[in-house]
């Protein structure tokens, strides 16, 4: 019998977004944080590798400019890599002119140690009902809300930060791509829940230009999107800078983690 997720992989083009910049404290010429090398293995190697091993067809590789030469020497025929430009939303429009799937996984290059695990839970989550599909992991860090008369404590329990891969319907992305840009915001699902829009609250995820903030799952419920939440994972963070790079070599235990020893700063 054929499951779910055997169905839905065969009606999925994964895409991974590439477009991240180069940012201080990565290895030297080094042009977009996923050609960080990790344990002997790029990360967007290790990306790769994972959405193999979930069955899901070889990826449509969406870049800047600057980092296509040295995507495509690396990854050879593993993937088409494409320029962009207009940041993430130009990105976006781009593979919905180059895909011809109805579902579309996309998943940012940066969040490399994603394991399968959490990319199999996403496309065992679709279903008739739900336009998009898409990981959270709890907040760890105290949130507060910036006002006029200082700041206020937000219950953290009732907010998540949204990881991926995210899947989505094209006629969903196509609609939501149609809206004004949004910026970046942490939504606040339990996970395997719907999302709820009373219980998102504003917090900054993505900085720079309104073009760089935008977000897909914002701009999705604005159109009324149906979508599903699954359980993230602690390894589903960014790797941007020195600091996640470290924090990716502790996850692959390549490292050991001694910010608890006193006396002992990590250098910025």
């Amino acid at each position: 019998m054929t499951s779910v997720t055997e169905q839905t992989v065969g009606a999925v083009r994964p895409i991974v977004l590439a477009l991240a910049p180069p940012a201080p404290g990565l290895s030297e010429g080094v042009v977009a944080p996923c050609l960080e090398a990790v344990g002997g293995a790029r990360l967007i190697e290790r990306l790769l590798d994972t959405l193999a091993e979930a069955g899901l067809v070889s990826p449509l590789v969406i870049s800047s400019q600057s980092a296509v030469p040295a995507l495509r020497a690396l990854l050879g025929e593993r993937a088409r890599v494409l320029p962009s430009s207009g940041g993430r939303r130009g990105a976006l429009a781009l593979a919905l002119a180059e895909a011809d799937e109805d579902l579309l996984l996309l998943h940012d290059a940066e969040r490399a140690l994603t394991p399968v695990s959490v990319v199999s839970a996403v496309l065992d989550a679709v279903a008739d009902e739900v336009d998009a599909v898409l990981p959270v992991a709890a907040l760890t860090d105290s949130v507060k809300a910036v006002h006029a008369h200082g700041l206020r404590n937000i219950d953290r329990s009732t907010l998540a930060g949204m990881q991926s891969p995210r899947l989505l319907r094209r006629t969903l992305l196509e609609r939501a791509l149609a809206q004004p840009g949004r910026g970046g915001l942490e939504d606040s699902p339990d996970p395997g829940s719907e999302l709820d829009l009373d219980r998102v609250a504003a917090r900054g995820s993505r900085a720079g230009s309104p073009q760089e903030r935008y977000d897909e799952i914002l701009a999705a419920l604005d159109v009324g999107a149906r979508a599903r939440t699954v359980h993230g994972s602690h390894s589903g963070f960014a790797v941007l800078d020195r600091l996640s790079l470290w924090q990716a070599q502790i996850s692959l235990g390549l490292a050991r983690d001694t910010s608890h020893r006193h006396g002992l700063a990590r250098q910025a």
